[in-house]
């Protein structure tokens, strides 16, 4: 048997790559420079971290200044009066009535509480926490046996199809939700899929995965794309097998397999007609 080279190249058209190209000598903007290191050494111990954000850029914050200092060892000034938080009565009324107006379905409930208080927000948490007040957060309804049972019939490989399967029996799932439910069930997403991928053909066969590639992009083994959500720079769509166009393949080109290489259970049932 001669050997015949196979070219794995994709006529593909060239498109920008999915992350920001490096360039040399330019740093991200998360990183701290040495012209802000030294405005934090030059402010913060006379005037605090509101002096160093008057001297700093727009996206540096608060809870960042204080890190760099703790990490320059830096520390305020001791002699500088600081600003002490007392709850009376009234505020505290105040806050039992609007703690309970709060969505815990939202971000940043609590923070626009405490600018209308003009607290600061740490502090309404531990006086929230020492008023024993709760923010109720609304949980999805617990599953039924009816959906477990729906989980076990739809495809579980595309979880925003099973969200709509789900909404047309009636019930409102996110494919997240389906996800987590099918790992806490044991149902495998690859077990709904009649067909089989390229890794999972080679892995019948005994043979690497570029080797089933290399057959269906000679035309022998049949295959078709997966309409999935790959891009092109991940690889592009992955391949999809029918096992009877495996099967015939294994028959037509039966001196390419090594038998002693095969998965002897799953081989038997893919020629036996029973699936893979």
């Amino acid at each position: 048997m001669s050997l015949k080279p196979v070219s794995f190249s994709k006529p593909l058209e060239h498109l920008p790559r999915l992350s920001k190209p490096y360039v040399p000598g330019k740093q991200d903007a998360r990183f701290w420079t040495d012209t802000e290191l030294t405005v934090i050494r030059t402010y913060y111990v006379s005037g605090g971290a509101g002096a160093c954000m008057a001297h700093l850029p727009a996206h540096r914050t608060i809870s960042g200044v204080y890190q760099q200092a703790k990490k320059l060892g830096l520390s305020g000034d001791p002699n500088k009066p600081r600003n002490s938080y007392k709850s009376t009565p009234e505020l505290d009324e105040r806050i039992r009535e609007e703690w309970v107006k709060l969505d815990g379905r939202k971000r940043g409930e609590v923070e626009d509480l405490a600018a209308r208080l003009s607290v600061p927000r740490w502090w309404l948490t531990k006086r929230a926490t020492k008023l024993g007040l709760t923010i109720a957060h609304k949980k999805e309804p617990p599953w039924t046996a009816v959906e477990d049972a729906l989980m076990r019939r739809v495809p579980l490989h595309d979880p925003d199809k099973c969200s709509d399967i789900f909404r047309e029996h009636g019930f409102k799932r996110s494919p997240t939700a389906i996800v987590v439910r099918a790992k806490r069930l044991d149902l495998s997403r690859r077990a709904t899929r009649e067909e089989l991928s390229a890794t999972r053909a080679a892995k019948i066969l005994g043979v690497d995965g570029k080797w089933v590639t290399g057959r269906i992009l000679a035309g022998e083994l049949r295959a078709t794309k997966r309409d999935d959500k790959r891009l092109p720079q991940q690889g592009g769509q992955s391949w999809d097998i029918r096992p009877e166009d495996l099967r015939r393949y294994v028959i037509d080109h039966l001196e390419q397999v090594d038998l002693r290489k095969v998965d002897k259970f799953e081989f038997v049932a893919l020629i036996a007609g029973e699936g893979a």
